[in-house]
């Protein structure tokens, strides 16, 4: 679990900021939406409940206050529009749904006009109230209709019956009549559907949709650029980045942009000085090695001869060096096993014991010359050190490799990691008795990085080394493999 889990901090800047600009909307708006229902629920009350109980307690107290002759006639005169009074010896329930706030404030009402009462019922269409407990609150009308328990508010749908409701209020009096009151009220909306509800949901995506297209906007320029220092060839001529974002974005592009220039700038001159050294070093090479020969007596003659030759040697190693890792030849797709099997095919003309295991057609997108040298310094290096070399192409669904195989007496593996280095020689394998300066592996590991491969050495189990050029399985428009260098 620990291992599969990616902290909050590696995340992207747009991650980051979609999921705190998510968390802090989303928590906001829930706190609004507990608001707006108690808001909601407040206002319907004050507004259709409130005049409802209070016109109730009004006709209660005149009714108390009437004789015994006038009680009914003064509650069919206080009927109104929208409102119904009744006063019966015994209550016929409707099927309502009690609710103990309405009660609460009915029961307050009364006792503050000072009528006297004992017990009340109050509650708007659904099931049917739960009479006080001991007391029997008379039959029930077989004919009311049961809507069940109301299902508007949070997070419910409106009840049936178009969009009012009826609220339905009972008070037994001290004489024992029972005052029934009827009221038709506006049924508030459903919360989901209140407009005050919608509008701010409506908001909450508004303000989320400009939020994330914000962090979109402020996170590409940044992506760009992280691109871009991947994919940065010093040697290779490439655009700038675009300079684009927030101001401390576009100052980060810009000295991006200047830094790879200068970069390109110093290997550029760093060519050029090797390259005119090697040339400037070439003819007074020549003309020392001319006159070596004529110099007396033949063991110091050969002793010149060959340190001469040394040093020539170490000029054209050292240029070959610089020049691995850049080439202006143009990228081609070229089948890499036809490639490989023609230079086992050139060793073996030269009397080199070199075979490759016969492969499918792989085309690469690559740069020619570049790979070819690579190959041949590791066949020259097989050859060398373990007499022969055993060349195989594999292709695998997350790469492509050419391994070269030998029997030599390999590299310690406290070494390998080393042998890369320019002239870094081991003493028992790779000397200068051996004609070995130190710079072949080195050479050929500047050319895979110039051509997006890796090089990688491994001891065989069964003794000699294996070289591995391994390409990252990439397919081009036309299914072939390509490298990260550009055509």
């Amino acid at each position: 679990m620990n291992g599969a889990r990616v902290s909050f901090a590696s995340w992207s800047t747009f991650g980051q900021t979609a999921f705190l600009v998510f968390a802090v909307l989303a928590a906001s708006q829930v706190f609004v939406f507990f608001v707006l229902h108690a808001v909601i629920g407040q206002w319907h009350r004050s507004a259709e409940i409130a005049p409802a109980v209070s016109r109730f307690a009004q006709v209660a107290q005149r009714i108390e206050g009437a004789p015994e002759t006038a009680r009914v006639r003064i509650a069919k005169d206080a009927a109104a529009d929208g409102s119904d009074f009744s006063l019966t010896r015994t209550i016929a329930l409707p099927r309502v749904f009690p609710e103990r706030a309405i009660e609460q404030d009915l029961a307050a009402a009364l006792a503050a006009r000072n009528v006297r009462f004992l017990s009340v019922h109050a509650g708007r269409h659904g099931g049917p109230p739960h009479p006080p407990r001991g007391q029997d609150a008379g039959p029930r009308d077989p004919a009311a209709r049961d809507f069940g328990p109301p299902r508007w508010g949070f997070p419910g749908e409106p009840p049936p019956g178009g969009m009012r409701d009826e609220i339905w209020l009972a008070a037994r009096l001290d004489r024992g009549d029972w005052l029934e009151g009827r009221f038709t009220a506006a049924r508030p909306w459903p919360f989901l559907l209140n407009p005050m509800v919608v509008s701010q949901f409506v908001l909450f995506v508004v303000l989320l949709a400009v939020s994330l297209l914000w962090a979109s906007g402020m996170s590409r320029p940044l992506r760009s650029l992280a691109r871009a220092a991947e994919n940065l060839h010093p040697q290779e001529e490439m655009p700038p980045v675009p300079v684009r974002g927030p101001r401390d974005v576009r100052a980060a592009i810009v000295a991006f942009n200047a830094m790879a220039q200068r970069v390109r700038d110093m290997l550029a001159e760093k060519d050029r000085m090797l390259s005119a050294i090697g040339h400037d070093l070439r003819t007074p090479l020549a003309s020392l090695r001319i006159r070596a020969e004529s110099v007396e007596p033949e063991s110091e003659r050969r002793k010149l001869i060959d340190t001469v030759d040394e040093m020539s040697r170490m000029v054209e190693a050292v240029l070959g060096l610089a020049r691995a890792k850049h080439s202006a030849e143009r990228m081609e797709l070229v089948d890499l096993s036809a490639l490989v099997d023609t230079l086992a095919e050139d060793y073996r003309d030269l009397g080199k014991e070199v075979t490759f295991e016969e492969a499918p057609r792989t085309p690469l997108e690559m740069q020619v010359g570049p790979v070819r040298r690579l190959l041949r310094n590791l066949i020259d290096n097989a050859i060398k050190f373990g007499e022969r070399a055993r060349l195989s192409l594999q292709v695998t669904e997350q790469a492509i490799e050419v391994r070269v195989d030998d029997d030599g007496p390999g590299i310690p593996d406290s070494e390998i990691a080393n042998v890369f280095e320019p002239f870094r020689r081991l003493d028992d394998s790779r000397s200068r008795a051996t004609g070995g300066l130190g710079l072949g592996l080195s050479i050929a590991h500047a050319a895979a990085q110039s051509q997006g491969a890796a090089l990688i050495l491994q001891n065989r189990d069964g003794g000699g080394l294996r070289a591995i050029v391994r390409w990252p399985r990439r397919a081009g428009p036309a299914g072939e493999f390509v490298t990260d260098i550009p055509a």
